[in-house]
């Protein structure tokens, strides 16, 4: 057996993601995604795996490999005789769908549209395929979906003619970070089944079931598969947030809308008998207080008004997943009913961790299935409608399959575990170990964070304390992020790592997720001080070398702390924002910044906001040795944002100050994975130098 070492970056080569998990119709057969990295190839790989169970929904054997692995192969979604698996694949001519047989044989590519295909879903009976597809509204439909085909000459100039053509922006809303503009959007198109696994599917028989200036997205059939449902989103400002849901008649192509626009709607699922769906959504209006994700029943049939019914308004949690984990987010997550449509099973966010519930459609009334320290993401229920399978992952070990047996009263039986991806993998590292802080924050309210100790840590000694902040700022840590690869990195160089869920964040009910709204740099600003101050009081960190790091909303709080506390002896935001008046009009969403702010940065009454909080106007008071690292393409946060930051610095000179741009990386990822790594060693580098990550001596 291999000795276990202390976590290296190198390290996160070797790491996995657990990504799309679908459950066949029959129960026996589950099909799941891996991500890889490879490091002499700089490129990540997804490959689908098949897992087989028993009547009793145990696992027969360990998964196997279905796909290669050689290129990017997923969004797995089964056939309704739960033998042949549908999925995306980028083996040829970019992302196109494939089918390939579970029982043995090669996979067919069955589509060859122009730019790819997006999202799809087999209709219950077997006979058709309804998929998304990113347009161009001057490329004819012939050649998107390749029933005509460009010679090479001919697809150059057309590309060329893209690239250069006039923009005319006429939206608030009119790009989005990874994405860029909104050139392309991505409509609802239906092709027939392929008969068998070695059918081929005809272009000519693809047809276009939408149309418009919209994008749509999350096709779903109802069960008895005469319609399509799907979110459609209008992209206006006051619908950035809230796409409807609409329903579509195949045969007819006639589309009706089922909600009113004022639902942010993540997910949706449909009964048994295809009369009602259940949306899990938050209410939302610009400029209105947040509210939780509750679910929504909404009919199939009647007039918008009256379609929509909130079934947990008195649940006390967000009815969806909003904490965060490290090793891939396993889904979609979809709400599950029961055969009868008397119960639905659902996920919820509680302090840091996500769990079952159930709720009876016609009482109202809500039990919690799942209990303990856990991040509970997908969920299907087996056709006998006894067992739940679902992915878990807990403080200690990533994501794995579980399923368990739901009796008829409230909890649950005991979980069988399926899948054993991440044993060797914790094995073989020694781990920083977390405890679980509690402490009185602004306002007197309780504020929950974690202290990840350095790997080895002896009683009475101090160590450096890096404190991280997350982004949203409407998101949460959770035990899914004691795990991270650079906060075990540090922990590994003799840091504690400190992270903590302040004002604002989701997973604590509504007034705490209300309070941040027109307060940033406030209550949460206290909650991560006083947090400190725990740690310090808890004995084990050196109060005379802290650092602090964060990224997107957690960038933008670390340089309101450099400018308002000399207490840090480094600090590294990523991602930030540095002038709020600014961000307004040049991120992809600085609209949304105008509602969290309460107003917008020209409104009289809101320019001292503006102006007091944004860290730009504190940055003369700049001490701390400050490392700032930026995607140059991310929309969210532009770079500007921190080349403000950097030139006053620079300028005033009162602090050391870098600055390190990541090419090709956005808000939300990067185009190699090779720059994760390389960030985090220039974050390392930089807490090395200015903190030192041994003990005190």
């Amino acid at each position: 057996m291999t000795t276990p070492h202390k976590w290296r970056l190198e390290d996160w080569w070797s790491t996995k993601s657990l990504g799309e998990v679908t459950l066949s119709p029959d129960g026996r057969r589950v099909a799941f995604v891996i991500s890889r990295q490879d490091k002499e190839k700089n490129d990540t790989f997804n490959t689908i795996f098949l897992l087989l169970l028993d009547e009793n929904g145990e696992a027969l054997a360990e998964p196997r490999q279905l796909t290669s692995g050689l290129k990017s192969d997923s969004h797995p979604i089964w056939s309704p005789d739960s033998r042949k698996l549908l999925f995306k694949s980028n083996r040829e001519d970019g992302s196109q769908l494939w089918l390939i047989d579970t029982d043995g044989g090669e996979a067919r590519k069955l589509t060859n549209l122009l730019y790819g295909v997006g999202e799809a879903a087999w209709s219950p009976d077997g006979k058709q395929i309804a998929f998304t597809a990113p347009t161009v509204s001057d490329v004819e439909d012939d050649i998107l979906l390749g029933r005509k085909s460009l010679d090479e000459e001919s697809k150059k100039k057309q590309a060329e003619q893209q690239r250069l053509r006039l923009r005319t922006i006429n939206k608030l809303w009119y790009r989005l970070d990874g994405v860029g503009l909104f050139d392309r959007v991505s409509h609802l198109f239906v092709m027939p089944a392929p008969e068998t696994s070695v059918s081929n599917v005809d272009a000519a028989h693809i047809r276009r079931l939408t149309s418009g200036d919209h994008t749509y997205f999350q096709p779903q059939w109802t069960p008895d598969s005469q319609e399509i449902s799907i979110l459609r989103q209008l992209g206006e400002q006051e619908e950035a947030f809230t796409p409807d849901l609409w329903i579509i008649n195949v045969e007819s192509t006639e589309a009706r809308r089922l909600t009113e626009g004022n639902l942010e709607i993540s997910t949706y699922a449909w009964a048994p008998d295809s009369r009602a769906a259940v949306v899990v959504a938050a209410e939302t209006r610009p400029f209105s207080d947040l509210k939780l994700a509750r679910l929504y029943l909404v009919t199939r049939q009647g007039n918008v008004g009256d379609r929509t019914l909130c079934i947990s308004p008195d649940f006390a949690y967000d009815a969806n997943i909003t904490v965060s984990s490290t090793y891939g987010v396993p889904g979609p997550y979809r709400p599950q009913w029961s055969n009868d449509g008397q119960s639905i099973y659902f996920l919820a966010s509680q302090s840091g961790c996500a769990h079952i519930y159930r709720l009876d459609v016609v009482w109202r009334s809500i039990a919690q299935i799942s209990s303990g320290t856990e991040i509970i993401r997908y969920l299907a229920l087996l056709p006998d409608g006894q067992r739940l399978l679902y992915a878990q992952e807990t403080a200690e070990h990533p994501w794995e399959l579980y399923c368990v047996s739901l009796p008829a009263e409230q909890g649950s039986g005991e979980a069988k575990r399926l899948t054993h991806l991440y044993d060797q993998w914790v094995a073989e590292r020694h781990w920083g170990q977390a405890e679980r802080v509690t402490y009185t924050g602004a306002q007197g309210d309780e504020i929950e964070g974690w202290l990840i100790q350095p790997v080895g840590a002896r009683p009475g000694v101090r160590y450096p304390l890096i404190v991280r902040i997350h982004g949203g700022p409407n998101s949460a840590y959770g035990i899914g992020n004691i795990l991270d690869p650079l906060s075990q990195s540090l922990a590994a160089q003799g840091y504690a790592i400190f992270f903590c869920n302040p004002h604002g964040s989701t997973s604590y009910g509504e007034k705490f997720l209300q309070s941040g709204l027109g307060d940033w740099g406030g209550m949460d600003f206290q909650d991560i001080m006083l947090g400190v101050d725990e740690c310090i009081r808890r004995g084990s960190v050196d109060p005379e070398r802290l650092g602090v790091m964060g990224s997107s909303y957690g960038g933008y709080m670390t340089m309101f702390i450099v400018g308002h506390s000399d207490r840090f002896k480094a600090a590294v935001p990523t991602a930030s924002v540095s002038n709020l008046q600014s961000f307004v009009g040049t991120s992809d969403l600085g609209f949304w910044l105008s509602w969290q702010s309460k107003g917008y940065p020209w409104d009289i009454e809101r320019q001292d906001y503006y102006r007091e909080r944004s860290p730009i106007s504190s940055v003369t008071n700049v001490t701390t040795p400050t490392l700032i690292i930026h995607g140059e393409d991310d929309l969210r946060c532009p770079i500007e944002q921190s080349e403000q930051f950097y030139v006053a610095l620079k300028t005033i000179g009162k602090a050391p100050v870098e600055f390190i741009r990541m090419p090709a990386s956005w808000h939300g990822g990067s185009e190699k994975p090779s720059q994760y790594p390389l960030a985090w060693e220039k974050t390392i580098e930089w807490f090395n130098t200015y903190l030192g990550g041994q003990p005190e001596d």
